[in-house]
């Protein structure tokens, strides 16, 4: 069985209304609509730290004209073997 605990937090009103709204079209407690969100929003900060490692490493290694022409090249034969 899944550990959870009770917990209470403050929310501007209109957030509460437009989660409350959210619920009950969706039929989910406000325990899943809070959990949810929160899983969301874990998500997009891995999202985001992956993004800004990839970002680094692009600034530590850009691409040079040889791997343009390269991947080009690499496409258009790819396109070169499609039946159009």
């Amino acid at each position: 069985m899944a550990k959870t605990i009770k917990t209470a937090v403050s929310l501007p009103l209109a957030t509460y209304r437009r989660a409350e709204s959210l619920r009950h079209k969706a039929k989910m407690s406000r325990s899943a609509v809070y959990a949810a969100a929160l899983q969301s929003y874990f998500e997009s900060l891995e999202v985001r730290e992956l993004e800004a490692r990839y970002a680094a490493g692009y600034r530590a290694k850009p691409e040079d004209i040889r791997d343009i022409e390269a991947s080009a090249k690499a496409g258009a034969a790819l396109f070169a073997k499609e039946d159009w």
